[in-house]
């Protein structure tokens, strides 16, 4: 009778498991993309893994706030908002790959019901006043501080 018991409760944990492996207490990352010209292909895979594949990318960022991450605000009073780049748009040169995959390349994951970024493939960019860009961490020095994603432009 023991044996029966046990496997009962075995067999009631892993459903519970599988139903938590298929949830995501963040929102549908395809709606938080602020429409552009690039094509988008989105699968769900379990929990809150997925593959968000960005194919011919110009407009690359991943958009935060100094407010929201880990990064510290550099010096010369900037704007709170940051992008979080792939491409350095000032050097009018076309990106060297045609397609990114957004999860792996910016260490997306979900924590406390919202997405957060840990890598930074080029860095950031932010602004000075209304005009001034300046890009930083060349250095690969903000890799692994989580940085709140509100929304992406791809």
């Amino acid at each position: 009778m023991n044996i029966f018991g046990i496997l009962i409760f075995f067999g009631m944990l892993a459903k519970v498991s599988a139903k938590c492996a298929d949830s995501c207490e963040c929102p549908e990352f395809p709606l938080m993309r602020i429409p552009g010209e690039d094509d988008f292909q989105f699968t769900k895979l379990a929990g809150c893994a997925a593959n968000a594949t960005c194919i011919t990318a110009t407009t690359s960022v991943l958009l935060s706030f100094f407010t929201t991450s880990e990064i510290p605000i550099p010096t010369g009073n900037p704007q709170d908002n940051f992008e979080i780049i792939v491409d350095y748009p000032d050097n009018n040169q076309p990106s060297s790959k045609r397609s990114y995959e957004l999860f792996s390349l910016f260490g997306i994951i979900c924590d406390g019901g919202s997405w957060y970024a840990t890598k930074y493939p080029k860095g950031i960019l932010y602004y000075v006043g209304t005009e001034e860009r300046r890009y930083t961490n060349f250095t690969a020095s903000y890799e692994g501080k989580r940085s709140k994603i509100p929304a992406f432009m791809w």
